[in-house]
Formats: structure tokens, sequence, C-alpha cells
């Protein structure tokens, strides 16, 4: 069974285009981890300002080994600077 981590963050205001760098650079991290199936960014359709990743991987553990590393952590500690309440992280089993 394939797992599925989304998370989802809306910028501060003239955040925007680092949060999407900074993501863009998390997604390119993760596609080269032991066990990543996939890692994308997304951006909201609307004028939401919403972005962020989904990532499917190939076991839960996998996918905690690339969110625990140094570089990820390092990297999300920065984005979390940029973001407003109510950034959301889940997790989901595909099947």
């Amino acid at each position: 069974m394939t797992y599925v981590r989304v998370s989802l963050m809306k910028p501060l205001t003239g955040r925007g285009l680092e949060v999407q760098k900074l993501n863009a650079e998390l997604v390119n991290y993760y596609r080269n981890q032991p066990g990543c199936i996939q890692s994308v960014l997304v951006r909201a359709t609307g004028d939401s300002g919403e972005v962020g990743r989904i990532s499917f991987w190939e076991s839960e553990n996998a996918a905690d080994q690339a969110a625990n590393s140094h570089h990820s952590l390092a990297m999300r500690s920065r984005l979390h600077l940029m973001l407003r309440r109510g950034h959301q992280e889940r997790s989901f089993h595909a099947e």
C-alpha cells in the first residue's frame, strides 16, 4: 500500500515566491530519497494563494526518514516562518 503525505499552506503577505521556492526545493529533495515514488508541488487554482506538496512513498517509514533528515527539518523550519497559521500536514494510505 502506498503512503501519501500532503502539506498545504498559505504564505504570509509578500512571501509567496519564497514559499513556492522552498516547497520546490523540498519536492526535489524528496524525489531523491529512498522510498519516494513521486513528489509534486501544488498551487491552488483560485485566489487563495495556497501552495503545498504531495508525496507518495513506499512506506510510512520511508516518508518519516526523509522528513526527519537534517536537510528536510532545516528547510521546513525556514518555511514555517513564512506561513500563516493553519498549515496542514496530512497522511493517507492509498490503494
